[in-house]
């Protein structure tokens, strides 16, 4: 990790210095199309989603990878990607005619800001959650120094080399999350922010969903307690259109590889209740798909269709890759 850093550092001082100060890089990307089913490519139908297109992404640029969190621009044109090396990314979706996804290009790559306009490093740089708060400003959630903060990039996204971290409240007992294991998915659904904790607090006990009501900034969030499947982590939240949340569980064993759950919560099991809510189970991808770490989710609609995205944190591990899938929401489901 720090030889990569270095790199990076090295390669944006360059930049630099040639380009008058900005901190924004475009860089080319190799998309190569995947099947959802290697021994069976015609193959496209998973539970209640239908595949619709996906790819394995690479780049020459040593920041690309570790994508932990995104969200689809709402026209279904654009995406916005942050990395848990605290970068931001940005680019435009590229569909065939029939709407399914073939690759991205114009890709910009910037690194998140404190404060003070300085780059995170360290265990400060471990950014996972992204949600938007509206009018181009967003929430971001970090672990191993657990906290959220607010990024105002601008609706068309121009200011991620820019937009400086805005402290967001943390829920009460944050600071005791574990290392690696804190607020990893970021949701918003009408007025309220959620934040999804990967792992029980306690283990054995139920995973920890905080409720941040928007409409009251200084009240202190709720917490809602979610069954998810034994051994799975929650990695990714995304809103339906109806009031739920979409939700994404990863297991990962050396033996077996990743598999990966996406469920849904109706707004009904998200209310108060003394029961723990249990997601409803869309889709399971299974160590023999095309499948790695997935830890982003976001929805979007393109060509009239209700479209759900998943994208997978590479680690920087040239044994793992960087998976951009697309999927429609079936009717039926």
């Amino acid at each position: 990790m720090r030889l990569r850093l270095a790199f990076a550092l090295a390669a944006s001082t360059v930049l630099l210095a040639a380009c008058g100060g900005s901190q924004t890089q475009s860089d080319p990307l190799t998309a190569e199309a995947v099947p959802l089913f290697p021994d069976d490519p015609g193959r496209t139908r998973l539970g209640a989603l239908r595949y619709a297109g996906g790819v394995a992404l690479t780049s020459t640029d040593g920041r690309f990878g570790g994508w932990s969190a995104m969200e689809i621009s709402a026209d279904g044109t654009r995406l916005l990607a942050l990395s848990d090396s605290a970068d931001w990314m940005t680019a435009d979706l590229t569909l065939d005619e029939d709407g399914s996804l073939t690759g991205l290009s114009g890709m910009e790559i910037a690194p998140l800001l404190d404060a003070d306009g300085n780059p995170f490093n360290g265990e400060d740089a471990d950014a996972e959650g992204l949600a938007p708060l509206g009018g181009g400003r967003f929430a971001v959630s970090f672990e191993r120094r657990h906290r959220i903060e607010a990024y105002d990039i601008g609706p068309d996204w121009s200011g991620i080399g820019d937009a400086r971290g805005e402290a967001l409240p943390a829920p009460p007992g944050a600071d005791r999350l574990r290392n690696n294991a804190g607020m990893e998915a970021l949701a918003v659904s009408g007025d309220v922010l959620w934040a999804g904790v990967e792992h029980p607090l306690v283990e054995g006990q139920p995973h920890t969903l905080w409720r941040f009501d928007l409409s009251m900034p200084d009240a202190l969030p709720q917490a809602r307690s979610l069954a998810l499947s034994p051994g799975f982590g929650l990695t990714a939240l995304a809103p339906d259109d109806a009031g739920g949340l979409f939700v994404v569980e990863r297991f990962w064993a050396r033996n077996v590889g990743n598999h990966i759950r996406v469920g849904q919560f109706s707004a009904g099991d998200l209310n108060e209740s003394a029961q723990p809510a249990e997601p409803v189970l869309l889709a399971e991808i299974s160590p023999q798909m095309t499948v790695d770490n997935i830890e982003a989710i976001a929805v979007a609609e393109i060509n009239g269709e209700m479209r759900l995205f998943l994208m997978s944190d590479d680690n920087f591990n040239a044994a793992q890759r960087t998976l951009l899938l697309s999927f429609v929401i079936e009717d039926d489901r």
